[in-house]
């Protein structure tokens, strides 16, 4: 396209333009807002973050083999993470805000990705309404804001699928180069999460499958040379540590045992999860989250609250699905066709993942950051009932509904935006927060109340140049030493009977309502009010003292720091 058809284009469609632009502009603000003040940064955040800085500080040599571990337990999946949170702070500094830049990054870029994905089979002005409900999505707000491995996973998604449909396009001039591009994406992903590596593979090889594409030789051996490039590390770790991590792989599934519920209920209960995480996404009213259903899902007490909303999500969810399969029957065009083949891949594989969850773990959102895109997708069939075709009654209504889903949403974040500013200065008695939601847990503990909080113990050690002893929940305590550490106060031991030294500064940090009492073996010194967290410096009462000081030596490891230091480097393989 020469630059004068290219500008007749942008000026036939200039307002379109101004509207796109002007939602990104919303969705990059409500991502960065505040984000290093206000980033999450716990007992996840920490383990992953003192496993890269010492690549970011010592050298790539020392990045692992192996990433992220399965539902807390041995087994481990690729690396990709962790070399993308490595990119992510060398360029941004090696600081928990460095680090999280990669999924900031990922999730403002997911924004037009997701528009030129929903562009393949939505009008214009559809995929710009399915866009607006993305940026301000809180469910995607919210995930786009702190470090996770899981949340990277919709931009992630987005492009393996859309490369995927460009691979098949007959309008593509470059079909080869989109697979290549395809599969690497998923091979990507498939080293994200647990879900993700069966998810996104599976989608992939059974859309290829179906299509057929004809590609020379030459490139399905390049998709498989991708492939065993990808999972190289993994594949060395298992060698040279005797097939350590496939092994848990087998033990995992060896463990896995047909849930004692009947199928039928747990597929209920599924499709109930299902329909209202979907409308969680859409209009951040949560209804369900945390909650174990029992039964065919109203059973309970608990199941029963909410009732109309929850019957609401369950209609959209029905009426989406089946305008899905409606569209997919009929539609004669290939390109969309395409579309809704993958859209049904990515819904039903996923759908059956879900299920697999949901035989014995209550839901929680993150389980579904892996389909979230589609949540949209789907609830934009419902919507393209409504679509303007240049009426301007249906585009009043069609602008109307998209508009009260973004109001929904805003309407969540901001008071939520709030509890975070006042996270340092409110004590938790006073934040009136919600159970569910995108966090891992319901506290509003940000960055900067712990760099605060930090500050307070290093001012107080440097007077009398002692050791450091602190406890605090488990959550919390491994974050707050990863950034003791970055200022050379290291871990020295957990405060217990063996470690009640005079010569010592000890430290309880604890939620400002906690009702636990200090343990009877100390003295209260000092309390200082960060928000939600109090600080107690604590001396040992003098019966309980064991020494003057616990002898200089090389500093211990925290419990997540043992963890670190036992995974195989590329440094350590070819020691």
């Amino acid at each position: 396209m020469n630059l004068a058809k290219y500008r007749e284009k942008t000026q036939e469609h200039r307002w379109e333009l101004a509207l796109f632009l002007s939602i990104l502009a919303v969705g990059i603000f409500l991502r960065t807002f505040h984000f290093a003040d206000w980033l999450h940064f716990e007992i996840d955040q920490a383990f992953d973050f003192d496993l890269v800085a010492p690549a970011v500080s010592g050298g790539i040599q020392n990045l692992p083999l192996l990433g992220p571990n399965v539902g807390g337990g041995l087994l481990r999946l690729g690396p990709a993470f962790y070399y993308l949170q490595y990119l992510g702070a060398v360029l941004f500094g090696n600081t928990p805000a460095g680090h999280a830049m990669t999924v900031l990054l990922l999730s403002i870029a997911a924004m037009p990705l997701f528009y030129l994905f929903c562009r393949r089979y939505f009008a214009r002005a559809e995929a710009l309404g399915l866009l607006a409900i993305f940026a301000t999505s809180l469910y995607m707000v919210g995930y786009g804001r702190f470090s996770w491995s899981p949340n990277v996973l919709p931009f992630l998604m987005l492009l393996s699928f859309f490369a995927l449909l460009q691979s098949v396009s007959p309008n593509e001039k470059h079909p080869a180069r989109w697979f290549l591009a395809a599969v690497a994406s998923v091979t990507v992903t498939s080293q994200i999460h647990f879900n993700s590596l069966f998810a996104a593979p599976l989608i992939a090889v059974a859309f290829v499958a179906i299509k057929r594409p004809r590609f020379p030789w030459k490139i399905w051996l390049a998709g498989l040379g991708i492939v065993f490039l990808f999972y190289t590390p993994v594949i060395l770790n298992d060698v040279k540590n005797h097939k350590e991590n496939y092994s848990y792989l087998k033990e995992k599934f060896a463990k896995t045992k047909p849930s004692d519920i009947f199928a039928g209920q747990t597929m209920a209960q599924t499709v109930q999860y299902s329909a209202a995480e979907f409308f969680f996404i859409n209009t951040a009213n949560d209804q369900i989250n945390g909650v174990k259903l029992k039964g065919y899902g109203f059973e309970c007490k608990t199941c029963r609250e909410n009732l109309g909303w929850k019957v609401l999500a369950l209609v959209l969810f029905f009426a989406s699905f089946g305008l899905l399969g409606f569209k997919l029957y009929t539609e004669k065009n290939p390109e969309r066709w395409n579309f809704l083949l993958l859209t049904l891949l990515w819904f039903g594989v996923s759908l059956a993942l879900i299920f697999s969850i949901a035989q014995s773990y209550r839901m929680y959102p993150r389980f579904f950051l892996l389909i979230s895109p589609l949540a949209i997708v789907l609830y934009g069939f419902v919507l393209q009932l409504l679509a303007p075709a240049k009426n301007k009654v249906r585009l009043g209504l069609f602008g109307f509904i998209v508009a009260s889903l973004c109001f929904l949403n805003l309407q969540k974040i901001v008071p939520i935006f709030a509890q975070l500013q006042q996270a340092s200065t409110v004590p938790d008695k006073a934040m009136a927060l919600e159970t569910g939601d995108i966090f891992p847990n319901s506290n509003r503990i940000t960055l900067a109340q712990q760099i605060q909080i930090v500050d307070y113990i290093q001012a107080q050690s440097e007077l009398n140049h002692f050791q450091v002893y602190l406890s605090s929940k488990s959550e919390y305590e491994p974050a707050f030493w990863a950034l003791l550490d970055q200022r050379s106060i290291h871990y020295r031991d957990t405060i217990g009977e063996k470690t009640l030294f005079a010569n010592a500064n000890y430290f309880d940090i604890r939620a400002s309502s906690a009702s636990e009492k200090i343990d009877p073996k100390f003295s209260v010194l000092a309390t200082a009010e960060f928000g939600i967290l109090k600080v107690y410096m604590l001396t040992p009462k003098i019966e309980f003292l064991v020494g003057t000081s616990q002898p200089e030596s090389t500093p211990k490891l925290t419990a997540e720091m043992q963890t670190v230091s036992q995974l195989l480097t590329w440094k350590k393989l070819f020691q």
